[in-house]
């Protein structure tokens, strides 16, 4: 099973924060199937890649109470074997990490 995860730290208004992911997962390939509270999980829209390949992602969203720094940590994942490092999973991962960075709708503090 293929796993990617990273922590982005980002200063974005809190009411928004709902629409912007869900437009970045639907740029990047992704249907939001589930959310609840401060929890977000997605899929890859079917019939593009084989179903072994299609990736899930995780959303957990902290929000700071004394800022408005809110950490956003993302799981990417697929039944997939990761044989090669540059898989199909890690490609999605990539995608998504890249559109959250250099989003204009926020201010990017960091990842991890």
């Amino acid at each position: 099973m293929a796993r990617y995860t990273g922590v982005f730290t980002l200063a974005v208004d809190v009411e928004n924060l709902k629409l912007i992911l869900t437009d970045i997962l639907s740029y990047c390939g992704f249907e939001v199937v589930y959310i609840r509270g401060n929890y977000l999980m997605a899929s890859e829209v079917h019939g593009q890649v084989i179903f072994s390949q299609l990736v899930t992602i995780e959303i957990n969203v902290a929000i700071a109470t004394n800022s408005e720094k809110i950490r956003i940590n993302i799981v990417a994942r697929n039944e997939e074997i990761p044989l090669k490092s540059d898989n199909h999973c890690r490609q999605k991962f990539d995608l998504l990490s890249k559109s959250i960075i250099e989003n204009p709708n926020w201010e990017f503090i960091d990842s991890i």
